[in-house]
């Protein structure tokens, strides 16, 4: 799960911010107990993207143009229980979106 936008923490009171750290702990937690939970972290802002024709020290946007600030990888036993999940994460009520993605098996080399 990519995490894009959302508010910042600097737009939020305090007791928001510490609200949605509630949420994210529960959240979280609830994933951890189920099994569910497989990695991820939040993003620094910032980056830079490396291509054919150099480097920029600009983040990659979606077409949207929001920055990726951070990941979850999860485990379900299909991709609509995935979604499923997205659709609790609390970055949804923090206005931001989650693109769900599948991981593909690496091809023999």
């Amino acid at each position: 799960m990519l995490l894009r936008a959302g508010r910042p923490a600097s737009s939020k009171t305090e007791a928001e911010n510490k609200a949605e750290m509630q949420a994210w702990g529960v959240f979280m937690g609830g994933l951890g107990q189920k099994g569910q939970l497989a990695g991820g972290l939040p993003l620094q802002s910032g980056g830079k993207v490396v291509s054919p024709k150099g480097t920029s020290n600009e983040p990659s946007k979606s077409d949207t143009g929001d920055i990726v600030g951070g990941y979850l990888i999860v485990k379900s036993d299909s991709y609509d229980e995935a979604v499923e999940i997205a659709k609790a994460c609390p970055h949804i009520a923090n206005e931001g979106n989650i693109e769900v993605r599948e991981i593909a098996p690496m091809p023999e080399m």
